[in-house]
């Protein structure tokens, strides 16, 4: 080799499950960077959707608009007082300068009565904040003077439209007794994060983003506490097919130890898949694909079956043919998973595989 090359590694393998949809598309558009692209009318769908989340947290929540606001966006109420969300769609990066037109009507109407100081005033912006602005909001001791360098050009003439309110007597006393800590900004990250908990995360960024992380292929040693009614079932199967009486020891030490093996790995394999869809999906979506599983495998279920071990087979068999392709979890969805879905449907009690003999 010359001096001076180099040979090439080779890439690490992912560290998630690729799908269909990974090879199809290429790399996704990352929540994140959709807000930096988001236009002004959708900035302002996406907050209605945001502040739906927020109702949730508070006695009332009302999103403002138009003139007339007094320097207030979202108004969100609780019994001792109330917080702002000032949801705004700049052109750039939150600045300096958008931070003191905003503060001084807040700073202006509370001087006037016209409302209290909220406990908390959030800037909440597509692009984030500017490094010069993100240096107020470190060092909040600044946001006063800032506030009074710049009022004459930043608020003077653009607080009202119908008079000039300079900054002077009373009005300059106010503001200076006000501390501005209960000011910042709500980071991208975290606006992402409580949009995440409203019902209109995935139909806004999708599920592309989300990747679901590799499932280990061998189960663990020890039989986990939510395990035991769904192995207990695989026990009464396999003693019904030849009359012994089985125990987990017996089995993984006898001709049916594959068959368990294989069932718990699919078990978890579909427990990950829960857990997955807790994290970017709406609630009760994985609910719903248990339900779609058990209406797919029914009338296989009620077939008349020799023993229950074939009632077992011949449903796991047909588990991996149920359609699944209207569901959000479609692309995410394994052999595994469809077969461990019966094993989670046992644990519910939904389904057995020795159909008890009525007394």
């Amino acid at each position: 080799m010359s001096i001076g090359e180099k040979p090439i590694n080779i890439p690490p393998a992912p560290a998630f499950e690729l799908t269909a949809l990974d090879v199809e598309k290429g790399a996704p558009v990352q929540p994140l960077e959709r807000l930096q692209i988001m236009s002004a009318s959708e900035w302002e769908v996406f907050t209605s959707e945001f502040v739906s989340y927020l109702d949730k947290d508070y006695d009332s929540v009302t999103l403002c608009g138009g003139g007339g606001d007094m320097g207030r966006d979202v108004i969100a109420k609780f019994a001792t007082g109330w917080d702002n969300f000032q949801c705004k769609h700049y052109k750039e990066k939150l600045s300096i300068a958008d931070v003191a037109a905003e503060l001084g009507k807040l700073v202006y109407y509370t001087w006037k009565k016209e409302y209290t100081l909220p406990r908390n005033y959030r800037f909440v912006t597509p692009k984030g904040c500017s490094a010069p602005c993100m240096g107020i909001f470190t060092k909040k001791s600044r946001i006063q003077g800032e506030l009074i360098k710049r009022w004459d050009k930043a608020c003077k003439n653009k607080i009202s439209s119908k008079e000039s309110i300079p900054l002077e007597g009373d009005l300059l006393d106010y503001l200076k007794s006000i501390d501005f800590s209960f000011v910042d900004e709500m980071s991208s990250l975290d606006l992402i994060k409580m949009h995440a908990r409203t019902p209109y995360h995935t139909s806004r960024f999708g599920s592309y983003h989300l990747k679901r992380p590799v499932v280990p292929e061998v189960a663990p040693a020890t039989v986990a506490d939510n395990e035991k009614v769904y192995i207990e079932a695989l026990l009464d199967a396999f003693s019904e097919a030849d009359g012994a009486e089985y125990t987990f020891k017996s089995v993984m030490e006898g001709e049916y130890e594959r068959l368990m093996d294989r069932a718990r790995i699919h078990f978890f394999s579909a427990e990950y898949l829960e857990a997955f869809s807790r994290d970017g999906f709406p609630a009760g979506c994985y609910d719903k694909l248990k339900a779609s599983c058990h209406d797919g495998i029914d009338s296989v279920y009620y077939q008349k079956h020799d023993d229950g071990l074939q009632r077992f087979l011949k449903v796991t068999e047909h588990s991996t043919k149920v359609q699944y392709d209207s569901h959000p979890l479609r692309h995410f969805l394994q052999v595994a998973d469809r077969q461990g879905l019966c094993h989670q449907l046992v644990n519910d009690r939904k389904l057995t595989w020795v159909k008890k003999k009525k007394p």
